[in-house]
């Protein structure tokens, strides 16, 4: 597999070009060389002789060759010749990577850099750009809402109900029950609401009284005994049958009369007592130990562990119905959401730049701690690597260049050598 070239076919061929054209070269001054070395020093035209020519392609086929000699070493033994310095790349391919690695950290990638280059731009001009569009304010919308429901799917169910249930009993067991049904209590005595609860508490007890007529009746009998002793047998049963209707209809007309009357004197005992039950829960250490127990036990039930881990439950099938709705309530708060973000960065210049500042201050922050993460990374993807491929790769890629310097070795050196030979 090639590690770096997508498009190996076509660079190889063009490398394969280009080392025929470099290869040729040295071959024709080859050919060159030899078809004048016995020539002498003939004149072919006016001062260039045939000595020139061959001075001029001995040097060229020496500079062809070493630089065929250099251009190979980089990436194997030429001639597979184990020469000392040579298979470069092959060899030295963990130092590359560190050297690669701190080279891109420290002067191509450095804080510097980044922060500079970080520093012009604006995130918030590019969300005002991106925003500016109302479909694309709606497609934004869209994002956010399948965010939401990719984030809401992943969750754990079993985690998240356990940290509801902790944090909510957590919550419940600070709070003081007490004082807080004390205030609650002064707040509807504040309103008078209580005396419409007095009222229906009132008439409520008045319905139910009847139904235990029967618990009456065997109350007045006891009462009968305990006071006539032996003779409440002279005592006939429709006498006491008209003492328990008597006394049911007397309980009744008080307890109406009293919800009736806001000046009768049961009504107004028990005002007194609910005044009173605000001011113990509030200020009374025993019922307020009392209470917040009670609250604890309850707290502390599993039932209410469970009722409350159920809330995410039904909150996590609700959402998830939710997004799948044309009319999703979800996706137009995310959209009311946008618009809202989307006006205020258009009329507010300095909430642009505030968010400007945090974001360039938090990618810098988090570029500056882990910045040596860079060089790591690229020093750990070199070091994958292997040798004899990444070399293959490098000459693939790199290769067609390298073979330019073999062209430039070959005229060059001639170039060198047929002024050496003139001086001389």
């Amino acid at each position: 597999m090639d590690i770096l070239t997508p498009d190996a076919e076509r660079k190889r061929a063009a490398l394969r070009r280009m080392k025929l054209i470099a290869t040729g070269a040295f071959l024709l001054m080859t050919i060159i060389f030899f078809l004048t070395e016995s020539l002498g020093t003939r004149t072919i035209f006016w001062v260039i002789r045939w000595d020139h020519v061959n001075a001029f392609a001995e040097a060229s086929m020496v500079g062809a060759l070493a630089d065929w000699f250099a251009v190979v070493a980089l990436f194997r033994h030429p001639l597979g010749i184990p020469i000392w310095h040579t298979a470069i790349i092959p060899r030295k391919k963990d130092e590359i990577g560190r050297n690669l690695g701190s080279f891109v950290e420290t002067r191509l990638l450095s804080i510097e850099t980044l922060t500079q280059e970080i520093g012009r731009f604006s995130a918030s001009r590019a969300l005002l750009g991106y925003l500016s569009s109302a479909d694309q304010r709606s497609r934004a919308a869209g994002w956010l809402t399948e965010g939401l429901g990719a984030i809401v799917r992943a969750l754990d169910d079993r985690q998240i109900e356990t940290m509801l249930a902790e944090m909510a009993t957590e919550r419940l067991r600070k709070i003081n029950a007490a004082g807080l049904l004390g205030s609650g209590l002064d707040m509807v005595i504040a309103s008078r609401k209580h005396h419409e609860l007095i009222d229906q508490t009132l008439r409520q007890v008045a319905d139910w009284v009847p139904s235990r007529r029967e618990m009456i009746h065997q109350f007045i009998e006891r009462s009968v005994e305990k006071t006539l002793k032996w003779g409440s047998r002279l005592v006939p049963q429709s006498m006491i049958e008209r003492a328990t209707d008597q006394t049911l209809t007397a309980v009744i007309e008080v307890l109406m009369l009293a919800a009736s009357d806001p000046n009768h004197p049961l009504r107004a005992d028990l005002n007194a007592r609910i005044e009173g039950w605000a001011e113990k829960l509030k200020t009374d250490p025993e019922w307020i130990e009392r209470i917040n127990d009670w609250k604890n036990d309850v707290v502390g039930n599993e039932g209410l562990r469970d009722s409350i881990a159920g809330i995410w439950t039904q909150a996590k099938q609700w959402i998830l119905e939710d997004i799948e709705r044309e009319d999703s309530t979800v996706r137009g708060y995310a959209l009311r959401a946008v618009e809202s973000l989307y006006g205020k960065l258009e009329s507010d210049p300095e909430l642009g730049a505030t968010l400007d500042e945090r974001l360039r201050s938090g990618v810098i922050s988090v570029l500056s701690s882990n910045h040596h993460a860079i060089g790591a990374l690229i020093q750990r993807v070199v070091d994958a690597w292997d040798g004899q491929q990444l070399s293959q790769e490098l000459e693939l890629n790199l290769g067609k260049d390298l073979q330019y310097i073999r062209l430039n070795g070959t005229f060059i050196g001639g170039i060198v050598g047929l002024l050496i030979h003139l001086v001389r």
